[in-house]
C-alpha cells in the first residue's frame, strides 16, 4: 500500500510574524528577570532604615516619660532627615536601574535569517547566539511566577547539542509567545510528524500515513491543545512526594531518637529539650530532604496530559508552569517503576527517553521525561500505548505484576541468586515483533521497553563473578534518558542469543524505517497482528 501523495497538497498556513526583523522582547522582560533581586534590595533597605528609627526611638540608657519623649521625638527626626536622603538614594537607584533595564531591552533582540534563529544581547558584555533550524528539536512554554502575574511567557528553544543547547527568548506576551512558537515550528519542519509504522503495527485512528520526509502528515497538533488524557490530583502528588526514602528515613529516625531520648530522660519535657539540642546537627540533611521533596511537589504540580495525535502534551508547574510537547516519533524507550513505598497504594510513575533531550542525572530533565509522575496502573497502561500504540496492555500489565517464565518470558539464570536472592525469578526479558520489553525489582517494580528500530547499539559484558558463573549482563543503548534497558545475568549462551538476534532485530527495523522514510509507503501487512513473537 501506497502513503498518498501530500507533496501536492498546500501546507498549513502560517501567521506571518516578521520574524526575518529583528524582534524585541516584551518591555516588562528587564523587570521579571530583575525581580527578586530588585525585591530583596528594597526589603534590605526598608529594613536598615527601620532599624536605625527603632534604635533612635529606643532612647539611651535610663527609662521614664521623659526619656522616651525625647527618643521619640528624635527617631522623628531621624526618620524625616533619613527619608530624604533614602528618598533621593531610592530614585537615583531606580533611574540607573531603569536606565539598566531599558538598556537590557533595547539591545535583546531575535530573528529567524538564512535558516537559523539568531538572538543578541548585553550591552556591555554582548551575546551572539545562533541555532540553526534544522537542529531544533523541540520549542517549550514556560510561565515563572514572576511572569504569570505580568502575563508573561518565556520559549525556550531546545536544540540537538552538548550542554547549552537552550535558547530562552525571556519575555514575550502569552499569546505572541504562542505564535512565536508555532511559527518557529513551521519553520523548523517540526510539526511532530507520526512515526512511520513498523510491520505489524496497528493503525491509531489518531495517526495517518506519513508522506515523504518534511512534509506534514495528518492535521498538526498546533491546531489546539489536544484532547485530555488525565490529571494528577495535586493530593496524590503531595503523598507520593511524601511517601519517599528521604522522608521514611527522617521519621524512622525521629522515632527511634524520640524514643531513646524518653527512656534516657523519663521526662517528656527533658527529652523534648535534648531533642532540640541535637536538631541544629540535623540541620543540613533535613533541609536538603526538605528542599527536594519540595522541588518534586512544585515541579509537578498541576499535572496534566493531552495527546494531539502525533504528540503528548504535559504541562505542570506551580510556580513555574510549563508546557512541553513530546513528539512521538522522538521517543526512543518508555519505563515505568513502582517504589516500594507506592505499592500498599497502586501508584506507578512513567519516564521516556527522548531524542535531543539530554538527562544529566541530577533532575534537571525530570520535568522534559515524566510523563505520570504518579498514577494507577490503569493510568500508567494508558499513558504507555498512548505514547506507542504497538504495545499490548495486557502484556505490560504481565511485566508490571508478573513473575516466572508465563507469558513467555525468559527469566534470569537461577544461579543468579547470587546477586538477586529476592528477584531472580521475576526479572528477564520478552520479545516482540515491535519492541524489547524488560523487568527487575520484587520490592521496587521496574518496566522498560525499547522498540527495536530505537536501538543504537548493543553491550554484553561479565563482572568476575559473572564470568565464574557463566552469566552475562546485555545492555541496549540509545539515546541518553531515565530509561535503562539493561538485561542482567543471563545464561552466557541466552546472552549471546539475545546480543546476536537483536542485532538482526534492530537492523531490520531501522532499515525499514529508512526506506519508508524515503519512499512514501508502509507495507501492506500494517493491519496485522502487532504482537507476533519472534522466539
Amino acid at each position: 500500500m501506497t502513503a498518498p501523495d501530500r507533496t501536492s497538497e498546500p501546507l498549513p498556513a502560517v501567521r506571518d510574524l516578521g520574524l526575518h526583523q529583528w524582534q524585541h522582547l516584551h518591555p516588562l522582560s528587564p523587570i521579571v528577570r530583575g525581580g527578586v533581586v530588585g525585591i530583596a534590595i528594597l526589603g534590605y533597605a526598608a529594613s536598615q532604615l527601620v532599624d536605625d528609627v527603632f534604635r533612635s526611638v529606643g532612647g539611651g540608657d535610663g527609662g521614664g516619660d521623659q526619656q522616651s519623649e525625647q527618643g521619640l521625638r528624635d527617631g522623628l527626626a531621624v526618620l524625616f532627615e533619613h527619608s530624604l536622603v533614602a528618598s533621593a538614594v531610592v530614585v537615583a537607584g531606580m533611574l540607573l536601574i531603569g536606565l539598566a533595564g531599558w538598556l537590557s531591552w533595547r539591545f535583546a533582540k531575535f530573528r529567524v535569517a538564512e535558516g537559523q534563529l539568531e538572538f543578541r544581547k548585553g550591552w556591555i558584555f554582548r551575546e551572539h547566539r545562533q541555532v540553526p533550524l534544522e537542529r531544533v528539536q523541540a520549542i517549550e512554554i514556560s510561565r515563572p511566577l514572576l511572569a504569570q502575574l505580568t502575563g508573561l511567557s518565556q520559549v525556550i528553544v531546545q536544540s540537538a547539542g552538548g550542554g547549552d543547547a537552550q535558547l530562552k527568548l525571556a519575555f514575550l506576551g502569552a499569546g505572541r509567545a504562542d505564535e512565536v512558537r508555532h511559527e518557529l515550528l513551521a519553520l523548523a519542519g517540526r510539526r511532530d510528524e507520526p512515526p512511520v509504522a513498523l510491520p505489524g503495527d496497528p493503525v491509531s485512528g489518531s495517526q495517518a500515513i506519513p508522506g515523504p520526509r518534511g512534509v506534514p502528515g495528518a492535521p498538526g497538533f498546533e491546531a489546539s491543545e489536544g484532547r485530555e488524557v488525565l490529571r494528577v490530583p495535586n493530593s496524590r502528588l503531595f503523598v507520593a512526594t511524601i511517601l519517599h526514602g528521604g522522608t521514611i528515613f527522617l521519621g524512622v529516625l525521629a522515632l527511634v531518637a524520640g524514643s531513646v531520648a524518653l527512656a534516657t530522660y523519663g521526662s517528656t519535657f527533658e527529652a523534648l529539650t535534648g531533642a532540640a539540642i541535637a536538631l541544629p546537627a540535623l540541620g543540613p540533611l533535613v533541609l536538603g530532604i526538605a528542599v527536594n521533596r519540595v522541588g518534586e511537589l512544585l515541579k509537578h504540580g498541576n499535572f496534566h496530559l493531552a495527546e494531539t495525535g502525533t504528540a503528548a502534551r504535559v504541562q505542570h508547574g506551580l510556580t513555574d508552569k510549563r508546557t512541553t510537547t513530546i513528539p512521538l516519533h522522538r521517543i526512543q524507550a518508555v519505563g515505568m517503576v513502582q517504589p516500594l513505598w507506592w505499592r500498599p497504594l497502586g501508584w506507578w510513575r512513567v519516564r521516556v527517553n527522548v531524542a535531543g533531550i539530554a538527562h544529566d542525572g541530577d533532575g534537571d530533565t525530570d520535568d522534559e521525561t515524566t510523563v505520570l509522575p504518579v498514577g494507577t496502573l490503569d493510568q500508567a497502561l494508558a499513558v504507555l500505548t498512548l505514547l506507542d500504540p504497538a504495545l499490548s496492555e495486557s502484556e505490560l500489565r504481565t511485566a508490571a505484576l508478573g513473575d516466572g517464565e508465563h507469558g513467555g518470558w525468559t527469566l534470569v539464570s537461577p544461579r543468579a541468586r547470587t546477586f538477586d536472592a529476592l528477584s531472580w525469578q521475576r526479572s528477564g526479558f520478552t520479545v516482540s515483533r515491535h519492541s524489547l520489553m524488560v523487568r527487575a525489582g520484587r520490592l521496587s517494580r521496574r518496566v522498560s521497553v525499547m522498540p527495536h528500530a530505537r536501538v543504537q547499539s548493543l553491550t554484553l559484558s561479565q563482572g568476575p563473578l559473572d564470568q565464574r558463573l557463566d552469566l552475562a549482563t546485555v545492555t541496549l543503548v540509545s539515546t541518553p534518558g531515565p530509561v535503562g534497558v539493561t538485561v542482567p545475568h543471563l545464561e552466557i549462551g541466552t546472552a549471546t542469543r539475545l546480543l546476536v538476534d537483536e542485532a538482526a532485530r534492530a537492523r531490520d527495523a531501522r532499515q525499514f524505517v529508512r526506506s519508508a522514510c524515503v519512499t512514501g509507503e508502509v507495507p501492506s501487512q500494517l493491519g496485522a497482528p502487532a504482537h507476533t513473537d519472534e522466539r
